[in-house]
Order: structure tokens, then sequence, then C-alpha cells
């Protein structure tokens, strides 16, 4: 297929593609791991439990000629990795996600740009109503830029939709407005505040030396504004909604899937987040997963063991180390989001379930009962 073919074909696709829309579950989970890891896997060489490297000084994702930077591998508690992506076209992907949850309801923002398309997504969902809505506009490849480095600013403008993230390097503004969505206005001022001090999760993942992952997520960030939904204002107060980043910038195998789940909120005094994934990162020897207890990271540096009913996404998802003893929660859902989008050679698909985390989480002598944390958890499938 000429790549002018692939553009027109993938575009047409993404166009109709409307986050949040229901369809049927699948019958059975995902693989554990990806197709890329067969042959390692198969060997044998493979242990759930590992040391990670913490990166503490700035340094270069890919080399020159655009394949993994060794001395990128590896986490750190601030972003210090520049995604300094080139070549390789179609295999790069870029995103800046943002989720801004509450107890009643969750916001959404995407950028991306996935070599063949740029687009911007956003979704909206109301926890009590069950109200959805969603959208998303499409460009060019190159029509906007997504930078190198997680605290830049960032920018969106079409007919559909007008998004922008300004980011300074201390509290993040953002506003977004859509006119019609499905007859529906959506429009967002906030500010995303950032706590003194506060650490990320940043990791560099390595399947291979030509196909590799960096990530940066964030979470428990209090935010302060408003949605605007139609006629509904729903109010984002900092002790109560929180702000969820995750930033990306990679190489990515054709086929792929992934679990992730964050719990984010305060409890108390105290605010708790904690990130955890699976299957992505499985027989890497990385992983994305970790506890920030205000403001505070705390690595877990092993594979997570995930039990959850892909016939039933309202059934509990439980999530827990099986190595140590640092997290056993359980996600009691109330509000499931399933999206399928298939066109042959290029499809997504999967269900995120949001919901209130319990259980216990332990580090650095504490040990922490979790009680009904807003969050989610989900099972997606690419090929892409």
């Amino acid at each position: 297929m000429h790549r002018r073919d692939f553009l027109r074909g993938s575009a047409a696709t993404l166009a109709a593609f409307s986050p949040g829309e229901n369809a049927l579950a699948r019958a059975k989970t995902v693989p554990e791991f990806l197709p890329i890891l067969d042959e390692k896997m198969a060997r044998g060489d493979y242990l759930p439990h590992y040391q990670e490297r913490e990166i503490t000084e700035p340094v270069l994702l890919c080399d020159e000629d655009g394949c993994l930077n060794p001395a990128a591998i590896g986490w750190s508690r601030v972003p210090l990795v520049r995604a300094n992506l080139s070549g390789h076209w179609p295999r790069k992907k870029k995103w800046n996600f943002w989720n801004w949850i509450s107890p009643g309801f969750v916001f959404s923002v995407t950028l991306a740009d996935i070599d063949f398309a740029q687009f911007c997504a956003v979704s909206f969902g109301d926890f009590e109503t069950r109200r959805n809505l969603g959208g998303m506009a499409m460009k060019r490849s190159g029509s906007f830029p997504m930078p190198e480095e997680v605290e830049r600013s960032v920018r969106f403008e079409s007919k559909q939709m007008r998004y922008a993230q300004i980011n300074e390097g201390g509290d993040i503004q953002v506003s977004f407005h859509a006119p019609d969505l499905k007859g529906q206005e959506l429009k967002a001022e906030f500010i995303i505040r950032k706590p003194l001090g506060h650490e990320t999760l940043n990791i560099v993942v390595p399947w291979t030396a030509a196909r590799f992952q960096m990530n940066s997520k964030h979470n428990t960030l209090p935010v302060e504004g408003y949605v605007r939904v139609g006629d509904r204002r729903y109010e984002m107060k900092p002790e109560e909604c929180h702000g969820v980043q995750d930033f990306g910038r990679g190489m990515w195998p054709y086929r792929s899937y992934w679990n992730w789940g964050v719990a984010t909120g305060r409890q108390g005094d105290d605010r708790i987040g904690v990130n955890f994934g699976g299957k992505w990162t499985t027989g890497t020897g990385s992983n994305e997963n970790g506890i920030c207890y205000n403001g505070r990271l705390y690595k877990i540096m092993e594979d997570l063991i995930w039990e959850y009913n892909p016939r039933d996404w309202m059934k509990p998802w439980r999530v827990r180390t099986g190595y140590s003893d640092m997290m056993d929660l359980t996600l009691t859902p109330i509000y499931p989001s399933t999206t399928r989008l298939s066109l042959g050679f290029l499809s997504t698909g999967g269900t995120c379930a949001f919901g209130h985390w319990s259980g216990v989480i332990r580090f650095d002598g504490r040990e922490i009962a979790v009680k009904n944390l807003i969050g989610w958890a989900e099972e997606f499938a690419h090929r892409w």
C-alpha cells in the first residue's frame, strides 16, 4: 500500500470515530504481552520483578538514527527525557492526554499525532445521569506542533473545536470550546494547580532498539474552574476534582494492547494517586506502576496481576502486586465506556470502567487503607 492510500483510508476511518460509543464487549482478555516479545517470552527470559534504574539528569530519548538511546531507559521523579523522535514512518505515536475527574463526572481531551494523521478528541461523562458526549476533529500530520518535552504549551484550533493548554512552568491554564457536539455546546475554562515539589512518574519502556515508548504520568493535581455542557455547568472544585496526564512519545509496534488504571483524589488531608498498567510493558523490565502520596513518588518495580471479567465490565477489577505487598486495590465500576473502530489494517478498541477504588497500599513502612477513591481501569487493543 502506498503512503498516500494509507493516509486517505486512515483519515476517513478516524473521522468516523466517536469516543464513548457503546459496542459489544470482547469474549476474552487480550494476551498478557505484546507479539513483538514472543520470542523472548518463549525462551523464558522473563522475571515479573526487577530493578529499574532511576534517571536523575536530562537525556535524549533517541540517537541520531531515531533508535532508542540506552541511557534513556529507566524512570524519574520529574520529566527529564526529551522525546526527539524522527524517521520510522508510520511507527511514531505522540499524544497529550488529560482526564479531569471528580466524583460526579469526567472530562477528557486528547491531542495526538499517529504519524499519518493528527486529531483532537474530547469526551465528557456524567456518572449520575450516564450522559455521555464526545467528538473528534482531524488534521493532516504536521498541522500543529507536538512538543518533545512534557512541560510545554499545546494548542489546537479547527471549526469543530478549540483547545489551549498554557504551561509556562507553574499552574496550567486550560480552555476548550466545541460549539456543536451532537447538538450540544461544550465549553471549559479552568486551572490545573501544581503543588510545589509534586513528583510524577516518568518512564522509558524498551521493546527493541527500534520500538520503545516514553511516558509521563501525572495525577492528584487539583483543578479549579468549570465545564459547561449545554445549559448545565459542572464545577471543578480543587478539593475533589483532579487532573491526570498521560504524555506519550514513542515508536510502537503494529499490534499492541494494554491495561491502564488510575486512582486519584483526596482522602482526609492526604492526596493519594496510584498509576498502574499491564500487558504493554510485560517482559521489558520496565513498567508504569507507582504510588504518589502527598506529592512523593514510590516506584513499584514489578508487573501487576490484573483480575477482571471481559464479559461483564461492571464486575469488580482487582489489581495487585504478586511479589511484594505494595498494592492490592479493587475497582467497583459505576460507568463503563466502550469504543470500537475497525477498517482492516487499522483498528482500535476497548473498555474504560470508571468507578471507585478501595483496598490497601504500602510504602516506606506505611500501610494506607484506600476507601472509594475515584478513578478507572481499562483494556485496549490496537492495530496501528
